[in-house]
């Protein structure tokens, strides 16, 4: 195997693992004090929980994209 197929591999193992911790961290945020100020008006757990994993995946690839230039 080539190494940049084995880097493309690694790669998206890392990045499963990657989107559970987003996934565990978005929760754990939408079910402490803050979290529950948010959805007081009665919007949607899952709804709220994957508009936050988007805007923490942007969040982490554009800080990544800034300090690599």
């Amino acid at each position: 195997m080539s190494k940049t197929k084995e880097f493309d591999r690694i790669a998206s193992k890392c990045a499963e693992e990657i989107i559970k911790d987003i996934y565990r961290e978005c929760d754990w945020a939408l079910t402490g004090d803050v979290g529950d100020q948010l959805l007081e008006d009665k919007v949607d757990f899952n709804e709220a929980h994957s508009y936050l994993m988007q805007l923490v995946a942007s969040k982490v690839a554009n800080k990544l994209l800034i300090n690599k230039l």
